[in-house]
């Protein structure tokens, strides 16, 4: 069967499908995205690319792809990523949504095998799948998995248990408009705090596959490290009565971890080296003496030490088949923006 053939439900659960992909200034990356979206196999597929205010409008590059499937929507000014996924979202009309980050790739089986997991839990209104870190020659770097649980909400209220940033989730339309759509306050964490409300609303399915390829990169937008703690404090104090009610709190260490890591990639060492001295001091986090150390050195040398720095796959299986998929869109990668 061809990409985007209308195919009957599988166990009720109807394949209409309409992917929200917000871009800004990445051309290029966006239609590589764009290939992966429109290679989904046995799905009826709507793509719906938001242009959040491009110096350069990506309309016509889009069109020229020829796939009556797509269609460009436009903001003038650019209004933030929450912004233009809640565009999409107002002009989808099919039973399900799905969103993508316009530097990330997709295995042609990502949507179906989401689509799979919700038929076999009948009360689950949206589903995951698991991640793989890739640079932009697509090299992995980095394998991670959903829980596989049914009810996410108080594991979310504590960190982002979601793989593959903004680009993990399948939804039906119904809940992602009874939730509010994204916050339009914030952009880094909104994929975070979109979950977390997808979670107190409905029970998740999960399918614990590799089907995302998460692009990272020192120009992603995760990688603004201020922005993200102030986004971590403003989440706080949003989900603060309900983390007090459900006895939970959020995972300090394991969030300066997280952009401590971050600011090290994007070569903000002052700011790495300031998060993990709070790491030490705060938490008793010895081995981050060992990270701090690694940022006082020479350039070339933490870039070297870093190049090591890769999670194994979990089987020479899994990981071939993850090559495999990713093979495409190894090839002719520009630099972002």
């Amino acid at each position: 069967m061809q990409p985007g053939t209308p195919v009957d439900s599988t166990a009720g659960v109807p394949a209409d499908v309409t992917v929200v992909i917000p871009t800004h200034n990445r051309r290029e990356l966006l239609h590589r995205t764009l290939r992966s979206v429109l290679a989904q196999t046995d799905v009826d597929l709507t793509v719906l690319v938001v242009d959040d205010g491009s110096v350069e409008d990506v309309t016509p590059s889009v069109e020229a792809l020829g796939d009556p499937r797509v269609t460009v929507l436009r903001h003038p000014q650019a209004r933030g990523v929450s912004a233009a996924r809640n565009t999409g979202i107002a002009h989808a009309t099919t039973t399900w949504l799905a969103f993508v980050d316009d530097d990330d790739v997709w295995a042609p089986t990502k949507l179906r095998a989401q689509l799979d997991a919700l038929g076999a839990v009948p009360d689950a209104r949206w589903a995951v799948t698991g991640a793989v870190d890739i640079d932009l020659a697509g090299r992995i770097s980095g394998w991670h998995l959903p829980l596989d649980v049914r009810d996410l909400a108080a594991p979310l209220l504590v960190r982002n248990h979601v793989p593959g940033g903004g680009s993990g989730v399948l939804a039906a339309r119904d809940l992602v408009l009874a939730v509010g759509g994204f916050d339009e306050a914030i952009s880094n964490l909104a994929d975070w705090d979109f979950y977390t409300r997808l979670a107190l609303a409905s029970p998740v399915a999960a399918s614990m596959h590799f089907h995302i390829g998460y692009l990272v990169h020192a120009q992603g937008m995760a990688h603004d490290v201020q922005r993200s703690e102030t986004e971590y404090a403003y989440l706080d104090v949003k989900y603060g009565h309900e983390r007090r009610r459900r006895g939970v709190a959020l995972e300090q260490v394991d969030w300066r971890l997280y952009l401590a890591n971050l600011a090290y990639n994007a070569d903000r060492i002052a700011t790495g080296i300031r998060l993990h001295a709070e790491l030490v001091t705060r938490y008793r986090r010895w081995r981050s003496l060992r990270t701090i150390a690694l940022g006082l050195a020479p350039k070339g040398v933490r870039h070297r030490r870093a190049a090591g720095w890769v999670s194994p796959a979990p089987s020479p299986d899994v990981e071939a088949e993850a090559r495999a998929w990713l093979a495409p869109y190894a090839a002719g990668v520009p630099t972002p923006a």
